[in-house]
């Protein structure tokens, strides 16, 4: 008897096993099954999308560029604009706008002008990706009549879209937005300093003068000054030059030294040699490389011996610096004997003879 109650568990726990699996087993097919027809939905989705712009662009392109080569057809794109389409239309207008300057973009501008208020709606979305969205199509075909919603996204939550604000304002031929976008520098702090001093300088020339006033102005953060430094020498800002040596003698902070001096090394004149000339000694390796490469540019004959002597420096870059700058201020000839010979610098004398030219 026992025997046989034990028989029936074994096989009432093997069923009530193989229901579970079968449960398993079933849930993972319908789950598959789910996702499959998801997927196809999506699929088909995208597709419709794709072949209801493609259609809407054949139905654009045509008229668009009439317009853009003769701004009375204008009105004949208006016409051709469905009110379900209109973000669809700044969309089209603005890849277009992208490719082109001048009076093409203003009359690209002008045609999407009437419905630029449904994207500035967007920007305030909460989703970040829309806002950003929002910003850069204001920023590129809405100014002026958008700016201060552009200017407002400076302050944007999102770094994303603060920084999508800046690259639309920062631009040359909108250099009226300079002041906006210096004023709001500190906010970038993490992003990589090359690239912040390339959104400057693209500003171009109008805003040199502004770039000059920021670097020189002790209340400015030294951070922000360093900055605009490196963007003044991508400028080749020759009137830096004086602003960028009574910094050098005015501040502690390594940072922005190194800056003023890399801006010196582009722009300096003979006169600001002195400056320079104090710190080619530093006790900071990156001070003292930055300064001989400064002063490869800004001294004379009278400091070929110390560029020379700094060719054993044991940071290699202020080595290196030091033997270009060799070169640069007449010192060929002392690099070609040094080459020569069985002096420790000859090896980098050989190199920076065999570059060809100074970087």
């Amino acid at each position: 008897m026992r025997d046989l109650v034990q028989a029936v568990a074994e096989a009432s726990f093997r069923n009530s096993a193989l229901l579970i699996l079968l449960a398993v087993i079933a849930a993972f097919s319908v789950g598959t099954l789910v996702l499959s027809v998801y997927a196809i939905a999506l699929r088909e989705r995208h597709r419709a999308r794709e072949h209801r712009r493609e259609r809407l662009a054949q139905k654009w392109q045509g008229p668009v560029l009439l317009a853009v080569a003769d701004a009375d057809q204008m009105p004949g794109v208006d016409a051709l604009v469905e009110k379900q389409n209109r973000l669809r239309f700044v969309g089209f207008v603005l890849e277009y706008a992208r490719r082109v300057r001048g009076e093409e973009r203003g009359v690209l501008r002008s045609l999407a002008r009437p419905y630029l208020s449904l994207v500035a709606k967007r920007a305030d979305s909460r989703r970040e990706e829309v806002r950003a969205r929002a910003i850069q199509t204001l920023g590129t075909i809405g100014l002026p009549d958008h700016a201060p919603r552009v200017i407002a996204a400076l302050d944007d939550r999102s770094p994303l879209v603060a920084m999508v604000a800046a690259r639309a304002l920062a631009r040359a031929e909108t250099p009226q937005y300079a002041a906006d976008v210096l004023a709001h520098l500190e906010r970038f702090k993490g992003w990589d300093r090359r690239f912040l001093a390339s959104m400057l300088a693209a500003m171009g020339p109008d805003v040199s003068g502004t770039l000059r006033w920021g670097l020189g102005d002790h209340s400015v953060e030294p951070w922000t000054r360093a900055l605009l430094a490196e963007a003044s020498y991508l400028q080749g800002d020759f009137l830096a030059g004086d602003v960028a040596a009574r910094v050098l003698s005015e501040t502690e902070d390594t940072e922005l030294r190194a800056s003023v001096l890399r801006l010196l090394s582009g722009v300096g004149r003979p006169e600001h040699a002195p400056a320079v000339r104090e710190l080619c000694a530093s006790p900071n390796a990156v001070i003292r490389a930055q300064a001989l490469r400064a002063l490869g540019t800004v001294g004379g004959q009278e400091d070929l011996q110390i560029l020379l002597s700094a060719m054993a420096d044991s940071y290699p870059w202020a080595a290196l610096h030091a033997a270009r700058g060799a070169a640069v201020s007449g010192g060929t000839q002392a690099l070609v004997q040094l080459a020569a010979s069985d002096d420790p610098r000859a090896p980098l004398a050989r190199q920076v003879l065999a570059e060809g030219s100074v970087a």
